[in-house]
């Protein structure tokens, strides 16, 4: 009687060590983390001490993460969090790519797009750079880096740099003309579709450099 307790019990004990031992962490976590306690993955990091891989078996791939465009309280004036994507897209966690939302783009979608790539009529630059063109800095704003706008090439105008410039000169009376700004020496309208200048009654001239007398 004595020995089949002993034996019943040996048994047991046998049983529970076998089902401890093949219980272990789920896939193996996928040999991307390490099996802790409590049968736990714990994923592998990064050089930047951010973790690669998620979910419970490790098998998850982590997107680039970014400054968030708007998330959780991080500190006094900053909600703006380092979260996958910048909370401007979604992330397939097969590739590790995010897929940015329409507007935005950048391996974590950090940063806005210029609008339709600047009609392939100039660059397109962050507000660090644009300050920067301009003499001015502007680093220390979170966004520095963040928002972009169109530097549009010779001729060309307007946000999308779709616009022809039209050519202009002094005003033939003398007042505002190219040199304050003013297209079609201040004596006409541009027409930006074509580039040409539409001049006002009694002004002629490719830039309306002319002053023609009007019949009454």
């Amino acid at each position: 009687m004595r020995q089949q307790q002993c034996l019943w019990i040996f048994l047991l004990v046998h049983a529970i060590v076998v089902v401890v031992v093949m219980a272990g962490c789920p896939s193996s976590c996928s040999g991307r983390g390490t099996c802790g306690a409590y049968d736990r993955c714990e994923c592998f990091k990064g050089v930047d001490g951010e973790y690669k891989y998620a979910g419970n078996d490790c098998s998850l791939l982590v997107c680039p993460k970014g400054e968030a465009w708007l998330g959780s309280v991080v500190s006094a004036n900053n909600n703006h969090p380092l979260v996958e994507c910048s909370n401007k897209g979604t992330c397939d966690t097969k590739s590790g790519v995010c897929a940015c939302y329409s507007g935005f783009e950048g391996l974590a979608c950090e940063r806005t797009t210029c609008p339709l790539d600047c009609s392939y009529n100039g660059e397109c630059y962050t507000q660090r750079q644009l300050a920067y063109e301009a003499g001015r800095i502007y680093t220390t704003p979170w966004d520095a880096n963040k928002h972009v706008g169109c530097v549009c090439d010779m001729g060309y105008r307007g946000l999308d740099c779709s616009l022809l410039e039209c050519a202009s000169g002094t005003d033939p009376l003398k007042g505002f003309g190219n040199e304050a700004g003013r297209e079609c020496s201040g004596r006409g309208i541009c027409n930006y579709a074509r580039g040409v200048c539409e001049c006002f009654s009694g002004y002629t001239g490719v830039v309306c450099q002319q002053q023609i007398s009007i019949n009454a």
